[in-house]
Formats: C-alpha cells, sequence, structure tokens
C-alpha cells in the first residue's frame, strides 16, 4: 500500500501546518528574483507565417493576377537576379522575389536587420517541396500567394501576440499530444469537411486535428518540460488578470491549472505503474490496448511491437510469480499482490551495452546492458530445478573476448537464443515459449489519486486495473532531471502554501515520490537507479567511479598534456561516463538539492543524510582512484564541462590517428575531431541532448541555492555551458542565464524573443531546403554523421521558421533532413509533429520572472 495512503489522514491534519516550518512560501503572483536588476522586455504583436495549401488543379483556388516577370528591384545588381522568376514590391513597401530555388521577402522596415531578407522553400512553405516559383501576387494584406508546378500555397501574414501563439500550442496538445497526460510528439490527421479536396489550411475554423498519440523514448521528461510551463503559465495568467479576474479570466486561469496539474500527476503515475514500492521512475507505459503494447499471438509469450524494456503487470489472486525476487527487490514483512513479467522485445533479448571501464574485463557489471547481476542470478536460481539453473543451462553470448565466448542472462532467452548468439527472436509464443522471462515483484496498488488519468475501461471496482499496464523500464537519467525539475517546481509554484485539499493531496504525492526515488538512487551510497536486473539501469548512474575509473593512471602519462586519456599501455583508457561527469555531477546534486527542499516536512529523518552528501559535492576534490568517494567533490568534476569534451575529443582524435597524439604535423588523415583538437574547438564535439538535460539541474540549484560562495560556484558551471548555447538565441537557455545573472543587463534578450517571434505556429516535421546562399557551411560535429553520411552545419543558428523543427535536444546548426525534391502528391493531411513545448516552457517561465511581458 502506498505511504501516501497510509497517512492520509494524518497529512490533512498535520502536514500543512508541519510545512510552515520547513518550506518557504511560495509568492502568489510573478515576481523577479530578489535584488534582481535587469529589465522587463516588452513583447510585441508580429507577423506570424499562416500557410494555406493548393494543389495544382483544385476549383477553389480564387481568381489571381499572377506576376509572371521580374519588376522593382532596381535596388539589386543585374548580376544576383539571374534566377529570379517573379517579384513584387506590394503596398507595404515588402519585395517578394520569387526564385528557381524557393521564395524571399525583403523587408527593410524591420527592426531586426537580421529580419530584412526572410527565405520560404520547402514543403512547409512552397506547394510539395516544388521550388520553382513560376508566380506570385500580393494578397493585399502583407502576405504572399505563390504558384509552382504543384500547386499554389498562400502565406498570410496576420499579427499575433505570442500569448495567441501558446493558445494555438494548447489546443494542439489536447487534440494530437496528450495520451492520458503525458505529452510527447506524435503523428496526426488533419480534417476539414468545409474544404476541397487538395486544399489543407490548418488554420481554418472547422478544421480538426486528430491522433492517436504513441508512447515517446522519455515520455516523462517530455510530461515534465510541458508541466513546468503549464505551471508558469498558471501563476503568470494570475498575476495578467489581478485580484478580480473576470468569468472569461477566471476559466483561462483554470484551464490552466487544470492542464498544470492534469501534467504533473502524469508523472507522478510513472513512479506507481509498476508496482514495485521503492521509487522506480518507470520511463513510460501503456495500456495493453494500445497498438504498441500488442503481441504477435495476444500472449505474454510472443513479440512485442513496441521496442524497449518493458513489463507486463499481472496481478490478482491467481497471480504466481514464476520465478523468485532479487534481494533488492525484496519488501521485508510485504506480500507482493502479484508480479510483472518481461515482454519478448529486442531490446529485452540483446541489449548488452557497452563495457563501462577499460580496466573491467568482461564481468557482467561492467557492461551497462541489461544482462542479470550474478547476486539476482543465484537469488532466482534458488527456486529454478536442475537443468534450469540460469548462467549454466540458460544463457546467451553478448559477444567474443580473445577468442572466448562471454556470457550473460538477458532478461528474454528463448530456445534460439540459449548458447547461441544473443539475437532479436520473433518465433516464440504460447506454443513456444521462451526458456526465461524475468520478472519483478508488484507490491501496491496504483492510487486511485490517479483514476482520471485513466479511460472508465481501466477502471476496475474503483481501482486502476493494474494487468492492463505495461510499463517501460531501463528508465534513464534524463527521466530523473525532468522528474525533479518538474516535483522542485510543482511543490513550490502549483501546490504552494494552497490549504486546497487536492493541492494537499497532491503535496503529499510530491513528497512522497521524491522521498522513494531519492532513497532508491542514494541506496548503499550506490548513486545508481537499481532495476528488475540487479544492476544500475543504463544511463541512471551517478558513482564516481563511472566518471574517474583510471584516471589518476591517465594524468601521469606524457599524453595527458595534450588533454589525451592513455593507460600506460599508450591505450585508452577514458572510463565510458568520463565526459558525462559534468552533467551528472550537477544532475546528482540537484536531486539532493531538491529532496532537502521537497521533504523537509514529511521525511525529517533524512536531512541529515542529504545534507552531508549534499555539503560532500563541494568538497575540494574528487575521487581519481581506489576508493572511490561517491559525490565526493562533484562540484569540481562540474567545473571541467569544457574541459572534459577536449580531453574526449583529443582522445577520438589520438585513436583515429593510430595512437599518435594530432598535431598540424603528425595527422595522418583529415577528420572533424581531428580538425577540432587541432584548433582546440570543443563545439565540434556537443553533445545537444547534455545541453537539454542540463538545464533542469541548473534550475533547481540556481533557484535554491543560498549560500553565495556556492551559488557562485554553480553559476561559474552554467556559464561554461552557455559559451555555446549563447549562439542558439534559444530562450530556453537566455532566460535562465538571466536568472543565474539577475544583475546582468546585457544578456541579448532580444535575440531570444526573436527566436519566440520566429517560432513556426504548428511544429510538423517538414523536409528543409538547404540550398542556401547567405550561410557558411561548416564541417559536420562529432555527433552529426549519420551512417556515414555527414550533416553539414550552418555557420550561425538559422530562425526556427527556417529550419527543421526540432526539440532543445537537437543541434540548431545542424542541415538534416533535406527536402528531396517537388512531390505534386504531398499528403499535407497527416504527419508528424513536436508539441509546443519547446516556446510554451521558456516562454512563460520568461513571463513569470518578469524577462519578458506581453
Amino acid at each position: 500500500m502506498s505511504m501516501m495512503k497510509k497517512n492520509r489522514i494524518a497529512l490533512t491534519v498535520t502536514l500543512a501546518a508541519s510545512m510552515l516550518f520547513t518550506m518557504p512560501v511560495s509568492s502568489v503572483f510573478a515576481a523577479k528574483l530578489p535584488s534582481a536588476s535587469y529589465d522587463t522586455m516588452q513583447l510585441h504583436a508580429v507577423p506570424t507565417k499562416q500557410v494555406t495549401y493548393y494543389k495544382a488543379g483544385v476549383a477553389s483556388l480564387p481568381q489571381i493576377q499572377w506576376i509572371e516577370s521580374v519588376q522593382d528591384l532596381a535596388f539589386l545588381p543585374v548580376q544576383t537576379i539571374g534566377d529570379v522568376t517573379a517579384s513584387l514590391r506590394d503596398s507595404s513597401g515588402v519585395y517578394w522575389i520569387g526564385t528557381e530555388n524557393g521564395l524571399q521577402r525583403v523587408n527593410f522596415a524591420e527592426q531586426d536587420a537580421r529580419d530584412i531578407v526572410q527565405y520560404f522553400a520547402g514543403p512547409r512553405y512552397l506547394y510539395g517541396g516544388d521550388d520553382h516559383v513560376t508566380g506570385i501576387a500580393s494578397d493585399g494584406a502583407d502576405g504572399i500567394w505563390v504558384r509552382t508546378a504543384s500547386g499554389v500555397t498562400h502565406i498570410a501574414m496576420p499579427k499575433q501576440t505570442m500569448q495567441q501563439k501558446t493558445e494555438t500550442y494548447e489546443r494542439i496538445v489536447r487534440d494530437v499530444h496528450d495520451r492520458r497526460g503525458m505529452v510527447s510528439s506524435s503523428s496526426f490527421s488533419f480534417a476539414d469537411p468545409t474544404a476541397e479536396a487538395g486544399v489543407v489550411n490548418y488554420n481554418s475554423p472547422k478544421g480538426i486535428f486528430s491522433s492517436v498519440p504513441a508512447t515517446s523514448d522519455n515520455d516523462g521528461l517530455w510530461t515534465a518540460m510541458y508541466a513546468m510551463g503549464e505551471i508558469f503559465r498558471y501563476k503568470s495568467l494570475q498575476e495578467q488578470y489581478g485580484p478580480n479576474p473576470d468569468e472569461a479570466q477566471t476559466a483561462e486561469i483554470q484551464k490552466a491549472k487544470n492542464a498544470a496539474v492534469r501534467a504533473t500527476k502524469a508523472v507522478l503515475v510513472l513512479s506507481y505503474v509498476s508496482g514495485r514500492g521503492n521509487g522506480f521512475p518507470s520511463r513510460s507505459y501503456m495500456l495493453t490496448s494500445e497498438y504498441g503494447a500488442q503481441t504477435k499471438d495476444e500472449t505474454i509469450y510472443s513479440f512485442q511491437n513496441q521496442s524497449g524494456f518493458w513489463f507486463q503487470n499481472i496481478v490478482g489472486e491467481d497471480a504466481v510469480n514464476p520465478n523468485g525476487i532479487i534481494p533488492s527487490l525484496k519488501k521485508e514483512g510485504v506480500e507482493p499482490i502479484g508480479y510483472s513479467i518481461a515482454r519478448v522485445t529486442k531490446d529485452a533479448q540483446n541489449k548488452k551495452g557497452s563495457r563501462l571501464f577499460p580496466s573491467g574485463g568482461t564481468d557482467v557489471m561492467n557492461y551497462n546492458g541489461l544482462g542479470l547481476s550474478q547476486e539476482a542470478i543465484d537469488a532466482l536460481n534458488e527456486s529454478r530445478p536442475d537443468g534450469q539453473k540460469l548462467g549454466i543451462d540458460i544463457k546467451t553470448i553478448v559477444e567474443v573476448v580473445d577468442g572466448q565466448p562471454v556470457y550473460q542472462v538477458l532478461p528474454v532467452i528463448t530456445a534460439a537464443t540459449n548458447n547461441a548468439n544473443a539475437a532479436e527472436d520473433k518465433t516464440t509464443g504460447i506454443n513456444n515459449k521462451p526458456l526465461f522471462q524475468l520478472t519483478a515483484p508488484v507490491y501496491e496498488q496504483i492510487p486511485t489519486f490517479f483514476n482520471e488519468l485513466f479511460p472508465e475501461s481501466v477502471i476496475k471496482n474503483g481501482k486502476i486495473d493494474m494487468n492492463q499496464i505495461v510499463y517501460k523500464a531501463d528508465t534513464s537519467s534524463d527521466e530523473v532531471d525532468g522528474h525533479y525539475a518538474l516535483f522542485f517546481t510543482a511543490y513550490k509554484y502549483l501546490v504552494g502554501d494552497s490549504q486546497d485539499q487536492d493541492m494537499l493531496e497532491m503535496k503529499g504525492y510530491i513528497e512522497e515520490v521524491t522521498h522513494r526515488m531519492t532513497e532508491l538512487i542514494m541506496k548503499d551510497n550506490h548513486y545508481y537507479i537499481e532495476d528488475a536486473t540487479g544492476k544500475s539501469t543504463q544511463w541512471s548512474r551517478w558513482s564516481a567511479k563511472y566518471f574517474n575509473d583510471s584516471l589518476q593512471v591517465m594524468e601521469q602519462q606524457l599524453e595527458w598534456a595534450h588533454k589525451v586519456g592513455v593507460d600506460a599501455n599508450g591505450d585508452d583508457a577514458l572510463s565510458y561516463g568520463y565526459e558525462d561527469g559534468p552533467l551528472k555531477a550537477l544532475e546528482i546534486m540537484a536531486i539532493l538539492k531538491a529532496a532537502l527542499y521537497i521533504t523537509a516536512g514529511s521525511h525529517p529523518e533524512t536531512q541529515q543524510k542529504y545534507q552531508e552528501a549534499y555539503d560532500l559535492a563541494f568538497a575540494s576534490s574528487y575521487s581519481k582512484e581506489e576508493p572511490f568517494i561517491n559525490g565526493k567533490g562533484y562540484i569540481n568534476m562540474a567545473l571541467e564541462y569544457i574541459d572534459r569534451r577536449l580531453v574526449r575529443q583529443a582522445t577520438n582524435a589520438y585513436n583515429d590517428n593510430d595512437n599518435t597524439v594530432v598535431t598540424r604535423d603528425s595527422l595522418k588523415e583529415p577528420s572533424t575531431n581531428a580538425n577540432a583538437t587541432i584548433h582546440n574547438d570543443w563545439t565540434q564535439y556537443i553533445n545537444y541532448s547534455d545541453e537539454e538535460l542540463a538545464w533542469f539541474p541548473t534550475y533547481i540549484l540556481i533557484l535554491l541555492e543560498q549560500d553565495p560562495v556556492r551559488h557562485q560556484q554553480i553559476v561559474n558551471v552554467f556559464d561554461q555551458w552557455y559559451t555555446n548555447e549563447v549562439r542558439e538565441n534559444n530562450p530556453f537557455y537566455t532566460f535562465l542565464y538571466q536568472l543565474a545573472h539577475p544583475n546582468k543587463k546585457d544578456i541579448d534578450i532580444a535575440s531570444a524573443v526573436r527566436y519566440l517571434y520566429r517560432s513556426y505556429e504548428y511544429m510538423i516535421e517538414f523536409n528543409v531546403q538547404w540550398n542556401r546562399q547567405d550561410v557558411l557551411y561548416i564541417e559536420p560535429g562529432d555527433r552529426d554523421e549519420s551512417n556515414k553520411i555527414p550533416n553539414k552545419q550552418t555557420n550561425y543558428a538559422l530562425t526556427p521558421d527556417e529550419r527543421r523543427t526540432i526539440k532543445h535536444n537537437s543541434n540548431p546548426f545542424e542541415s538534416r533532413s533535406q527536402t528531396t525534391g517537388a512531390n505534386p502528391g504531398y499528403n499535407y493531411n497527416t504527419g508528424s509533429m513536436e508539441a509546443g513545448t519547446v516556446f510554451t516552457l521558456p516562454y512563460w517561465l520568461g513571463r513569470y520572472f518578469e524577462i519578458i511581458k506581453e
């Protein structure tokens, strides 16, 4: 039973009172940070590109007087307009120039010089991606009609406020992205009963977006971001409409609160769907009725459509676990109410992972895959008969080292993979059951607090039917990042000092989940999230050895002076997690700081432990050799963000250069890593996903750390990350940077606002025309080579409405998703779409902290 359930009565009586002494009271309305002196930027309504698509030959296309010649371009040299096919100057003095390679808008009256020339190409703006313009015509309202051989587009340019733009994002979230409160990218369908076939206008008042949203890789992370934006939306609207809002304003505030509560619940429930009762945060979950959860013969023994490491719950009086329980999942004095069984998937059958430490050999604990620990194997073998012992009779080969097979026990082993190479086996079923399927105990029912997230078909006798739940394990630290940032945000800004019963109940669940998850991470001081394998999940690990194994040895080698990490034999000795150290250091510090804040009143017994662990992170140095001390000196590791990128990059270049330090003279063959190493350019080795992930712990620490010395150290860490982020002009980073430097008045807020102004209204994933003359293309970054096909990078970040639709975790300079040419049959009624979270979170955060205002 949930701890929350046991203590619910006590919560309503004593918790609120106790929290008055332990939790700072949150301000009701938007406010700058204390002592902040930055200026608030006023936003304005700006032209927003709204496109209607007309397939060639449709009858409903209006009669248009097409311009099919070059005119009004006397200001341009003749030599530069050879590919111009049509041009005009509209009544507002704006030049529209159609070419053989797209459309340009030139407005010398733009306030920002960077917006004078704007580009329109690819299927988002020109029908079917046919970029050869054959005619243009002004619409008389600052927009343009554009004709190609494939069809016609009408690009309207109505002015919108940024708050109006968020209203579109909210509608699309509701119609397309929402999956029981979870919000992530999704496929979509669009229909307009009033439109002729071949005509698509996403802004039509009768148009309907719909979808069947499916699980995404990190549902909790994306939903946490959405929820945080909605929380700041709720608080900002309270400020905007004042103490006496009218009926419509009250309804808008309530909608924002409802959205924030729903999304927060959707993240919280991820810590309950497994029923493990130990704080394990599932990466995602599905209902058995969803397509991704379907198996080939509709049994738990056959192959599942959705990849990943998934478990199905089996709960009830007849639920008899076919396996034992591994030690780390046992709960003393508590009997399971059922079990969950690993689904047959590719990952469950062959995800061995990578070796973590060059010196670690082939022991299963040196792999970050799904192989079971020996302790788990031994426990499970206690109840298995002779001839069916794991690791003896049932095992699979994950690789061959020095001519010898390396065996592991993976979560699913079949007759085809037993004592053979680990592989994807789709032949299992009711008549060909796997020889082994890992199970985990289910100890508790999902609390009824979350019932409203589920359809009626899932509610049985007033409770959520756990037998309809299939959850994803192997949870990434990406998820953990997002969860803690949301829990802090919801606790401080959504719940705050509210005495509302529903808010108090939510407060209790936030406290319980935060405490449980933190205890899971800190258990035995191991600094990782343990899964049903008896090991850490692949990425949720924060141990010192993971980051710094053999570092003491490497620092003694001559190559270290060249930022190359090798052992005494000259071989690469960097641990698998070396470059992750700075990010992970921030993460564990934020985990502890958030837990101290959230659980102060509900779990005073763990405050000292968390405080001592947090204080340890500010020790003078971190561990570089055995015995490693987890958490010690992690702030110093966090301060090595740039340096560790340079070391990993130079070591990769060394490996590619026949184990020779790369210099101009020693380079044997040019490469991205080698060139960047020679120029000491660490920006070529950036993991843009890490940039996004570092935002969350930085946000927590900047807002919670009150000690001026420690706060400055954290700011110094963020300054390193922002060295590259400033190039992206992304308000997600810029607004947080302003919070980190509340007295700086020279931060480029204008470019961040321009990012908002130039963001798509509909974040549909269209391919992009990258054949442009106004940018320089530089070599791809280390992570930008896909299947050996390099993706060049632009030398500056294009505005969002001129590049592919991306989240914050992608390289904004990368010229990926190149359009493949004209497609007269392009289907604008279906596609894929990102949620507007990339806009709404920074926008509403900026509004709340008065960095921007409408």
